[in-house]
């Protein structure tokens, strides 16, 4: 499963028909519902505010900030029956029934109930080539996921004779890398539970705007004692917001969007191997990860501290298991780098790091950034997933399922998400959109893949397998696809939510 833009995904050419929710009533007629939104919803929600209010002599739209997935269904498109799919799915999760917004100074939310909202199903036609399906649903995606309008999401499909590619996109207010990963099953299964004519019985899953009511009540009065805010303190006094490591000088004067890289880093018995290796260390999968990025910077840069902001789910009950939502806090990672250390040094110092920080995910860092003076741009993330255990996981390569991002124009940000599959782990980097950068990425990922197989296998007398991945290119700055996934979860959440005592447990992005 790669987790890339639209444009790196083989859309088929075909019937393209869209797929967007109605209410019986608009949103402003809707009950107004007591629950506050979580904390990253309102700043979230204040950020694309701003944002209109700054852009607004050049449109009207927000910058697109939407999540989602592709992936194919084989069989027939039977429309009144995807149709009733898309309802029932609506009606499962609370959150696509909802709307936040700003009224004054004032965040109001008003909520439809089951069976309120419906799917419309309008047919653009059949569009002969990749290139205009993909020009089509690019701009639709993008105008349909303003996080200030409801719905901020939307449907497509894409009719071939015996099977039918899906496409689906919502603003990240709605839902997370997690929530992404859990979409194509639960489509495809209630999908096929209606065409064989029986109801759709996916088990019982909570509400992201119960979670939101919840999160307030545990941490609304936190102060500046609270052990998470000292945290940030602490790593803010140590130096600035973490940048990507030594990266070039942006390009100043144009709003270049930016690219990215997508490559399989190891194979499924590679990425075991090096979960072996970490486990030799005493250390999970997410130290061992931090380590040879470490190592990766420290070799590449010199530097004597690897320094890196970290996402972390916050699904602390089983409730919220299969739960569409936001459910991401972050933490921050200082890694000292000696001289001499090696891979395995680092993973210890990781592992006794990220045990140390992990409790501040519980402070969302709108919150932090309330109580203390602290960056609200985050320009260097690392995000780590575990999704093997996800319902339909096995199946991903044969629905050619993908996760989707919106595109970005950061002259200075560098996402990356590292996601561990049935297949192995995958790499997805965006990164600015400039030579140079491109260059400097590529040159770290290369030399991280080769960090990890040598911390892998360095215990092997035989060489590693031949990796199935997409090459590195080090030195050029070509765009590379290949496959992905986002976030600094080693996440089990189907098999042990709320298990918290190995480093591989975490869930989706920021």
């Amino acid at each position: 499963m790669e987790f890339t833009e639209l444009a790196d995904y083989p859309l088929p050419p075909g019937t393209v028909t869209e797929w967007t929710p109605a209410a019986v009533n608009p949103p402003e007629l809707w009950p107004v519902d007591q629950r506050p939104a979580s904390y990253i919803h309102e700043a979230h929600l204040k950020h694309a505010e701003q944002a209109k209010r700054l852009e607004r002599h050049q449109s009207d739209r927000c910058t697109p900030s939407w999540l989602g997935t592709s992936f194919r269904i084989h069989d027939r498109l039977e429309r009144r029956i995807w149709a009733a799919a898309l309802d029932h799915w609506i009606d499962r999760h609370e959150v696509l029934r909802t709307h936040v917004a700003m009224e004054g100074e004032t965040v109001v939310r008003r909520t439809a109930g089951p069976g309120d909202v419906r799917i419309l199903g309008t047919e653009v036609g059949h569009l002969a080539s990749s290139m205009s399906v993909f020009t089509h649903l690019q701009q639709l995606l993008d105008r349909s996921t303003d996080p200030l309008v409801w719905p901020a999401y939307q449907f497509a499909t894409i009719e071939g004779p015996n099977h039918f590619t899906v496409v689906f996109a919502a603003d990240h207010a709605l839902l997370d890398g997690y929530s992404v990963a859990l979409t194509a099953h639960e489509l495809q299964t209630i999908y096929r539970s209606l065409s064989e004519g029986s109801t759709p019985s996916p088990p019982e899953t909570g509400s992201y705007i119960d979670f939101g009511t919840k999160e307030r009540d545990l941490v609304g009065h936190a102060d500046c004692s609270h052990p998470a805010v000292q945290t940030w303190r602490e790593f803010y006094t140590q130096g600035e917001a973490p940048y990507f490591p030594a990266l070039p000088e942006p390009v100043t004067g144009r709003r270049v969007p930016q690219q990215s890289l997508s490559a399989w880093l190891l194979s499924a018995r590679g990425a075991e191997r090096l979960a072996e290796a970490g486990k030799r260390s005493n250390q999970g999968f997410l130290a061992a990860i931090l380590a040879c990025a470490a190592k990766v910077t420290g070799d590449l840069t010199g530097a004597d501290e690897f320094r890196v902001v970290v996402p972390q789910h916050t699904r602390s009950e089983l409730r919220w298991a299969a739960s569409l939502g936001w459910f991401i806090g972050v933490v921050p990672v200082r890694i000292p780098i000696a001289p001499s250390a090696t891979v395995s040094d680092l993973a210890k110092v990781a592992g006794t790091e990220i045990r140390r920080v992990r409790p501040a995910a519980a402070l969302p860092y709108s919150k932090v950034c309330e109580l203390i003076d602290s960056p609200q741009h985050l320009p260097f993330v690392l995000s780590y997933m575990d999704v093997r255990h996800v319902p339909g996981a096995e199946q991903w390569t044969s629905w050619q399922t993908r996760g989707l991002r919106s595109r970005d124009h950061s002259g200075t940000d560098v996402y990356i998400w590292l996601t561990r599959t049935p297949e192995g782990l995958n790499l997805a980097i965006r990164h600015p959109g400039n030579a140079r950068s491109s260059r400097h990425i590529h040159q770290f990922a290369g030399l991280l893949r080769r960090e990890m197989e040598d911390f892998a296998f360095s215990t092997d007398t035989f060489a590693p397998p031949t990796n199935t991945a997409v090459p590195i290119n080090t030195a050029a700055p070509t765009n590379t696809a290949a496959p992905i996934e986002e976030n600094s979860h080693g996440n089990d959440t189907h098999r042990s939510l709320g298990t918290e005592g190995r480093d591989a447990h975490r869930v989706q992005a920021y």
